[in-house]
């Protein structure tokens, strides 16, 4: 990760990475693992987390002696604008998985990242929770390129020339098999594409579409979808999105990429954006 020098951007560092899927899977994770995963000395992580431990911001298990996200967070969590655009999202995001039988996200943009907020599983889903608050590449998925697509080729380049080598998320440490895994372990450290052309032209593609498609990108054998959801502004302000494994549907993308467009839109006319025709 990241070698920062103050104090408080430490300590965000630190509950970044207890925001991980690792550390929601395993019931968190200790002082030996994120001291590993934030490159940092394993006293002073030792004092960060007690600190953040004694304000509520971070749990201690005492029998495992392992962290996680606190309860004061989480309640701080609960009063952004996207806790209030998940809670909004989930009628549409119910409407999405009756079509495609598949578990759908709402997402959010966070510099080279991808949070998802909001997440409705599909009945037979083999994967039943741990996505919420999962973060991802944002040039590598779906969601994230159809977002960034929302911007002009000028902020487009300011965002490759920060965020197209961010390092790649920590391989998950679960007792998950492969096909359950959100992130792909084959994903080094690489380009969103092999240049800024080249991503440009992805993008470009994604808006004539409306839509974007990952195919195997974020976890192996499975087809992402992904629709911009805008703002009463026409912002984009988050994705919607679907998985769907790619033995289902082959490389009959539109089919897809139309249902979670719908989902999408509707989503949009709910929040007042201004969009002329059916809903």
């Amino acid at each position: 990760m990241r070698t920062h020098t103050s104090g408080l951007a430490r300590d965000l560092e630190v509950l970044e990475v207890l925001s991980f899927a690792e550390a929601f899977t395993n019931g968190g994770l200790g002082v030996n693992r994120v001291s590993e995963l934030t490159e940092r000395d394993k006293g002073q992580i030792s004092r960060v987390l007690k600190t953040l431990a004694s304000s509520g911001l971070v749990d201690r298990d005492d029998k495992t002696r392992r962290y996680s996200l606190g309860p004061r967070l989480y309640s701080m969590a609960m009063r952004t604008k996207e806790a209030h655009l998940a809670l909004l999202s989930e009628p549409r995001l119910f409407e999405l998985v009756a079509q495609t039988q598949e578990t759908a996200h709402l997402n959010v943009l966070r510099g080279g990242r991808v949070l998802t907020t909001k997440t409705v599983v599909a009945a037979q889903a083999l994967r039943r929770s741990g996505w919420d608050g999962i973060v991802s590449a944002a040039g590598s998925t779906a969601s994230g390129r159809v977002m960034l697509a929302g911007l002009s080729d000028e902020e487009i380049e300011l965002w490759w020339l920060e965020h197209a080598q961010d390092d790649p998320l920590p391989a998950l440490q679960t007792a998950f098999t492969k096909p359950l895994e959100p992130i792909n372990r084959k994903v080094k450290r690489q380009l969103p594409a092999k240049n800024l052309r080249a991503f440009l032209k992805i993008l470009q593609e994604v808006r004539d579409l409306g839509y974007a498609i990952s195919d195997g990108e974020f976890q192996p054998g499975i087809v992402d979808a992904a629709a911009p959801v805008r703002d009463s502004s026409n912002m984009i302000v988050a994705a919607i999105s679907t998985g769907v494994p790619k033995e289902r549907i082959g490389n009959q993308f539109d089919p897809l990429g139309q249902l979670v467009s719908g989902a999408a839109l509707r989503f949009s006319t709910d929040l007042g954006a201004p969009i002329i025709g059916p809903a």
